[in-house]
């Protein structure tokens, strides 16, 4: 048995993460485990991670025993660090989630839009067309605008909303992203005004913006300005594990006991790493928020403005219906594809970019800008400026397949659980796709099931299938 260092020292801070104080208290207990999990608080290590992984991380990843609470039905500490995220963020409540922000989407999908219509623009993620088929849902996809010179997609717009309101009255549920994968949030103030003065229920993908609530120079959180419910990535730009992510219910939620459904879905063995990581950043953020951002959006804007003036390297600038995440840079070459760009930074820096496509690759930035990591990038962007100045080809941005919307042969929920087989892409034609047809990143799906494989698509797959989760074979709905 190892004898634990009695841990005789609480910060004070610790006092606001009650989650992590109350492990504190258990381990200073000097406890004997005949409990799950099986490697007994460190006690039983693999070799290949003994000496990687200190022992405080196994001694965390702990269980719902006495004192530790039940993320299923919370009533101590779990429910303490809950309310103090709802009262952070201004939310009627707030869920801890360890199953990602997908268990979120699909437990909010099943509350506010079972058995029923739900407005979906078609750039939304996976996660939110497995919701519709757990949720026995029919969709009405909304068509999206795109840059046109980058091929990035921007989102909804309100026009767009407005005539679809008009046609199918009897939808009262939409699902929004804010922002999109690129960081862009676009319309979000004029769409979420639209869909309450229209009776609407709003369901925010909010995965990418979890840090918009701390800054007003950032755009807005669809919470703040109404939505019913919104679903927080907070591992994706917030200090925290990945796969931890917070659930939000808007003030003027109204809906069912929330709990039922996501304790339907999320997992009865949560892990205790991942709830310390978000109850750890909602004190973090807390005490140290403002001064966090204001600084990092300073030291970004000087950033920005030194690399300003290279030649061969830009930024991507968004237009008067666009708000951008300033830790977010989509950088383009006129020298250059995205693809080629993300290579040289990886290959050459060692900085390996969040997302790389044909026009332009995605950098992220975390909320606190460390000086040398920032300057390595300045010098690197630099460099490579001079690098690809000695190359004499030009690049000219390739038109990108928009996202489509197919026609619909059979419903997705049929679709999904009918029987099928793999054919060709050759034979595709005509078929009715049996699976989503999908690439990560960004997780937006191109083919749904239920869909008509059509030429179009076929010509997308034949020039990128390597991108999607297929290679020379198809699966389609069994005839």
């Amino acid at each position: 048995m190892i004898k634990l260092k009695k841990i005789t020292k609480v910060v004070k801070k610790m006092q606001k993460a009650p989650i992590i104080k109350s492990i504190v208290e258990y381990l200073n207990t000097n406890p004997i485990s005949y409990h799950t999990p099986g490697h007994k608080g460190g006690q039983i290590v693999p070799p290949q991670l003994k000496e990687k992984w200190p022992l405080g991380v196994w001694q965390y990843d702990v269980t719902e025993i006495k004192n530790l609470d039940n993320l299923h039905h919370p009533t101590g500490c779990i429910k303490e660090a809950q309310n103090n995220i709802a009262d952070l963020a201004n939310a009627q409540a707030s869920y801890l989630l360890v199953n990602g922000t997908s268990v979120g989407i699909q437990a909010a999908i099943l509350a506010l839009g079972y058995n029923s219509l739900i407005f979906v623009p078609r750039n939304v993620h996976k996660s939110i067309y497995s919701a519709i088929v757990l949720a026995n849902a029919e969709p009405i996809y909304l068509p999206i605008a795109f840059d046109e010179k980058i091929g990035i997609p921007l989102g909804l717009k309100v026009e767009v909303l407005k005539k679809y309101i008009k046609k199918y009255p009897q939808c009262k549920t939409i699902v929004i992203t804010n922002p999109t994968y690129q960081g862009i949030s676009y319309n979000i103030q004029e769409l979420v005004d639209l869909a309450l003065a229209n009776g609407l229920k709003i369901i925010c993908d909010e995965a990418h913006g979890s840090h918009f609530l701390f800054h007003s120079e950032l755009p807005p959180s669809a919470l703040s300005l109404g939505a019913h419910i919104v679903v927080q990535s907070w591992h994706k730009t917030l200090p925290v594990l990945t796969q931890a992510s917070i659930l939000h219910l808007g003030q003027n939620y109204t809906g069912p006991d929330f709990s039922l459904y996501l304790n339907l879905l999320q997992t009865t063995s949560p892990s205790y790493l991942l709830l310390a990581s978000l109850d750890s950043c909602q004190t973090f953020l807390r005490e140290e928020a403002k001064d966090i951002f204001a600084l990092a959006i300073k030291k970004i804007g000087s950033f920005k403005e030194r690399i300003f003036h290279l030649e061969n390297l830009e930024l991507y600038k968004t237009k008067a219906d666009q708000q951008m995440d300033i830790f977010k840079l989509c950088l383009c070459s006129p020298k250059a594809s995205g693809l080629e760009l993300a290579k040289l930074l990886r290959e050459k820096y060692q900085i390996y970019a969040e997302l790389a496509e044909e026009n332009y690759c995605l950098l992220l930035l975390g909320i606190v800008i460390d000086d040398l990591t920032m300057n390595k990038l300045e010098e690197s962007l630099i460099d490579l400026n001079r690098y690809l100045e000695d190359l004499t080809n030009c690049y000219a941005p390739i038109a990108q397949d928009k996202i489509l919307i197919p026609a619909t042969k059979i419903p997705l929920r049929e679709a999904f659980f009918s029987s099928k087989e793999k054919v060709s892409l050759d034979s595709a034609f005509g078929r009715v796709c049996g699976d989503y047809i999908v690439k990560y990143p960004p997780g937006i799906p191109l083919l749904v099931p239920g869909e008509v494989i059509d030429e179009r698509v076929l010509n997308i797959l034949k020039k990128q299938g390597e991108k999607y989760n297929i290679r020379d074979q198809i699966i389609v709905v069994l005839e």
